[in-house]
């Protein structure tokens, strides 16, 4: 058994941020199947290579003694973090029907998704399919954010509609049965934490996912602050404007806020070039 003092699975979001927080890289084993960061522009997912993933798939994780078996050895850590994401084979297939969308409207499975999916719906529209929107503005994130997401929809000239035809499948935990439920500080249990999309929440956001990562990360190396979670998304309309989305309602703190401009279209761009050349790492961005 090959023995490290932090074993990260997943080179996902999450992951990847833990890796790049974590002092001790060493004696750090960051592992990933395909050693492959996918970033998920407004319009094609940008694939970066991580040559520091081991690229094994794993079998088991047994949780009990702290190691990790995959198709080629088997390790023993002491901190483990789980980062394997969940499974988005149904949404992927969703989107790849774009073919049957136009003049029918749209609703997620998971309300929280509609930051993709309204990205998708804007996606359609500029490439001539005209799909429509079923849905509740967001408002889950605030009443400002919902009446500032319907009127830029409107502007966008997406179509509303209270019924759907078709919705927008919720994603699947990956690696595990069920989603993993953490503490307030991402620990499953003493050494092991879980975070990113495969944490119980309702809240999948590659945004958030690095946060947590960095957050956990941070606690491995001895910093001991406290989690202060925001959901933060930008919608791109494709023709020079946007719109940045950032709350913390689903956290049960009344403070969010909702801006369009030509200026988040601009952002929206700059962060796929910004991820691609920092390889993934969030940086200074967790300050904005």
């Amino acid at each position: 058994m090959r023995e490290y003092k932090n074993i990260i699975i997943g080179a996902g979001y999450s992951g990847l941020n833990a890796y790049y927080t974590i002092k001790n890289k060493k004696n750090t084993l960051l592992m990933d199947s395909n050693g492959v960061f996918i970033y998920h522009s407004k319009t094609s997912d940008i694939k970066i290579n991580i040559p520091s993933a081991v690229r094994e798939k794993v079998v088991k994780i047994n949780m009990n003694n702290y190691s990790v078996e995959t198709d080629e050895h088997e390790y023993h850590g002491e901190n483990i973090v789980i980062a394997t994401g969940c499974s988005r084979e149904g949404q992927i297939r969703f989107m790849d029907n774009a073919q049957f969308y136009g003049n029918h409207y749209i609703a997620s499975e998971n309300e929280f998704d509609d930051y993709i999916l309204l990205q998708y719906i804007l996606k359609l529209n500029k490439t001539g399919i005209k799909a429509g929107y079923s849905g509740n503005f967001m408002r889950q994130l605030g009443e400002n954010v919902a009446i500032t997401v319907k009127n830029f929809l409107k502007n966008a000239g997406i179509s509303i509609s209270p019924e759907p035809d078709f919705i927008f499948p919720r994603c699947k935990p990956a690696l595990f049965k069920n989603f993993l439920k953490v503490d307030r500080n991402f620990k499953v249990k003493d050494g092991i934490y879980a975070v990113g999309d495969i944490v119980d929440s309702d809240i999948k956001s590659g945004e958030l996912s690095m946060r947590e990562g960095t957050f956990v990360g941070s606690r491995i190396n001895g910093v001991m602050n406290d989690f202060k979670p925001v959901f933060i998304s930008i919608l791109d309309n494709f023709d020079g404007s946007g719109i940045r989305i950032k709350s913390k309602y689903p956290w049960g703190i009344e403070e969010s806020s909702a801006h369009t401009g030509y200026i988040y279209s601009l952002m929206s761009a700059f962060l796929s070039k910004y991820y691609r050349t920092r390889r993934g790492k969030m940086g200074i961005i967790s300050h904005f």
